[in-house]
Formats: structure tokens, sequence, C-alpha cells
């Protein structure tokens, strides 16, 4: 009996520790990211920035966009340029507009990565690069999945008796 409140004494202090170094690991990247101004280069449709933050890696913009232009906007993208401090272009971001009626409303989110932004631009483009448009799925062969099956019960074949990949005896 002892033995078994010993185990349950380490699980509750590895759920602990878990806990605590999640909620800790979360504020630490959250005070990472800091407010980073952007430019928008046109006036309609109107696009009111939410919150823009970066870190010295990556960031986001989350934004809303209102059709002021009295028309139908259908298709298009909202792109997003990232410039270094010599005005070289590094990274660019795309949020597509489905349809947007005259006077209505859509928020957006552009996420992007890329080291040393100085700068961020907001421009509308009719296009936008084709992996956006048009995403890879992926599907395995017969034979992939033949191998995968094999490799996974080679391992488990070759396992200890008694380990859980070796890293937990029981």
């Amino acid at each position: 009996m002892s033995k078994l409140k010993t185990y349950f004494k380490y699980i509750l202090l590895l759920v602990v520790l878990f806990i605590f170094v999640s909620i800790v690991s979360k504020l630490l990247i959250i005070s990472m990211y800091k407010p980073k101004d952007c430019t928008v280069l046109f006036d309609s449709p109107k696009i009111e920035i939410i919150d823009s933050k970066a870190t010295n890696a990556n960031g986001y913009i989350y934004g809303c966009i209102t059709n002021t232009t009295g028309s139908t906007i259908e298709n298009k993208y909202i792109k997003l340029d990232c410039y270094s401090e010599y005005d070289n272009n590094i990274n660019t971001g795309y949020a597509q507009i489905f349809k947007l009626e005259p006077d209505e409303s859509q928020y957006f989110i552009i996420k992007y990565r890329c080291e040393g932004t100085e700068r961020v631009e907001i421009s509308m483009s009719d296009t936008a690069p084709d992996y956006l448009l048009n995403p890879i799925d992926i599907e395995l062969t017969q034979t992939q999945k033949f191998a995968l099956i094999a490799g996974g019960l080679i391992v488990v074949y070759y396992m200890p008796v008694g380990y859980l990949f070796g890293l937990f005896p029981f």
C-alpha cells in the first residue's frame, strides 16, 4: 500500500510540475510579443487594425475590413508585406476576402514568420500564390502505409519487456 502512495505522489508531482511549466512558458511567450505598427496603403475598403504584435521571429495582425466601396468585393486578398531595415521585402502573407457586400465587415488574421521585420505594409491584391489557393493534400500509397505498420511492429517487437520505449520501467 505504501508503494502505491509513493507512485501516486510521484504522479501528482509530475502533473503539478507540468501545469507549472506550461503556465510559466505561456506567460513568457506572451510577454515577448510587442506592439508593431503597420501601414495601410489604401483608403477604400476601410481596414481597422485591432491588434498587431510581433516578436523578433514572428508576428500577427488581427483586423477588420469594412466594404466602403459601394459595390460587392469578391475573391480579393489582403496582402501583408514585411520589410527589413534596408527596405527588402522579406515575407508576404495573405488573407482572403470571400464575399463582402457594401457596408459589411469581415474579421481577418494574418500570421507571419520572419526575422528582422522593421515595418509592415497592408495592401489589396487580386491574386495570391498557388500554394495558398490549392493546398497540397498528402496521401500515402499502399506501400508507404505498409512500411509504417511494419516499422511500428518492429519497434514494438524489439522493445524490452517492461519498458515503455525505455523511459519508464514497469
